[in-house]
């Protein structure tokens, strides 16, 4: 009897040390994790689908919205473990697929450049959403500190705006310009 509870205690122990392994883990899984929410969640599995598995813990500093506190925060949370990218989302049912969704509001924006990028001297806070790791909260800061501030002289100056780091400017830079205006 005292073999079983003695398994029973390694068997559990084990699980609570156990961390969240990054490279398999679904959006609820990371979602559950302090300061993740379902935005950078996404943005963890979007990253490792494009990137590939995580090589270590360090490069989710790489994943936009995930910067040093953030990671410091979860060190003792997450583990790098074998494994690729997280199942796909299922498929929509018939059901759902057979209310079209309503009309999106319209755009005020000014259209892109004719290259594709978004630029930052002119783009709304719309527009700014669509970067990577912007969310609308980055992107109506991102307007208030060109609006104070001046033009950005090129995206690294982005910055300059609180909650963006070079991680988020990394991750945006091939689809972000600053024009002189």
């Amino acid at each position: 009897m005292r073999v079983i509870f003695l398994l029973l205690g390694l068997l559990l122990s084990g699980i609570a040390w156990a961390g969240v392994n990054i490279n398999t883990a679904t959006v609820e899984e990371l979602d559950s994790l302090p300061g993740i929410g379902p935005s950078k969640a996404e943005a963890i599995v979007a990253y490792r689908q494009e990137n590939g598995p995580f090589a270590s813990v360090d490069q989710l500093d790489a994943v936009p919205g995930i910067g040093p506190a953030t990671l410091a925060n979860l060190r003792d949370l997450i583990e790098v473990g074998p494994g690729g990218t997280a199942p796909a989302a299922p498929a929509p049912t018939a059901a759902a697929s057979a209310t079209p969704p309503p009309p999106a509001a319209p755009d005020n924006s000014p259209l892109p450049s004719s290259t594709g990028l978004i630029d930052v001297n002119t783009a709304g806070a719309d527009q700014l959403t669509s970067l990577p790791g912007i969310g609308p909260t980055k992107a109506a800061a991102i307007v208030a500190d060109r609006e104070q501030n001046g033009p950005y002289s090129s995206c690294q100056d982005l910055t300059r705006v609180t909650g963006i780091g070079s991680a988020t400017v990394t991750a945006i830079a091939k689809q972000c310009t600053a024009s002189g205006q």
